[in-house]
């Protein structure tokens, strides 16, 4: 009986490892009535990366986008991403070099893809430093608009196969960790 649960979580894992999802950021739809950034950085310069200015706050911009990575995927249905919130001192390693950022989240799917959620809101970061607050101060300028905040976006894809072989492995390891400890007993 154990032997039969068991294969079936196993091919229900395959399953999971085997359904496609997202290749690409393009993938992604942009935040509604957001601009797409063209500045350094948020374009070419960077695989899989895209920035939009828009009037959206922080839990608005973090719901959209796990609410697309939910979409994109068949078990999205019943299984939401795995949220880590990152400190956003370290959006330089995530995202990019020179990253501006009050806030950095990320949503993964062990064993699969993660999307990166990067966004600077210029208003919070006025209040996190006590600095002077004014209508100027607390926007994003671009293209001479105003904007609330910048929400930059990584996606970083995994291989199908490097998938199996991890999940393979997990298994090969688990089944070789439970049979050293029935021989220790």
């Amino acid at each position: 009986m154990i032997k039969k649960v068991l294969w079936v979580i196993f091919v229900l894992g395959l399953i999971y490892i085997l359904l496609p999802g997202p290749s690409k950021i393009k993938d992604f739809a942009p935040i509604p009535d957001s601009t797409k950034s063209n500045l350094d950085g948020d374009t070419w310069q960077n695989p899989n990366i895209v920035a939009y200015f828009s009037d959206f706050k922080r839990q608005d911009i973090t719901q959209f986008y796990r609410m697309q990575l939910e979409d994109k995927y068949f078990f999205g249905k019943f299984i939401p991403p795995i949220r880590l919130n990152h400190p956003p001192e370290t959006a330089y390693v995530y995202i990019r070099d020179q990253q501006e950022s009050t806030f950095l989240e990320e949503y993964i799917y062990p064993f699969r893809e993660s999307l990166y959620v990067n966004g600077y809101e210029p208003a919070v970061e006025n209040k996190m430093f006590k600095k002077p607050s004014n209508f100027v101060g607390d926007h994003v300028w671009y293209e001479e608009l105003p904007y609330n905040s910048k929400a930059t976006l990584r996606f970083y894809p995994s291989n199908p196969v490097s998938r199996v072989i991890i999940y393979l492995s997990v298994w090969a390891a688990a089944i070789a960790l439970f049979r050293l400890y029935r021989k220790a007993l």
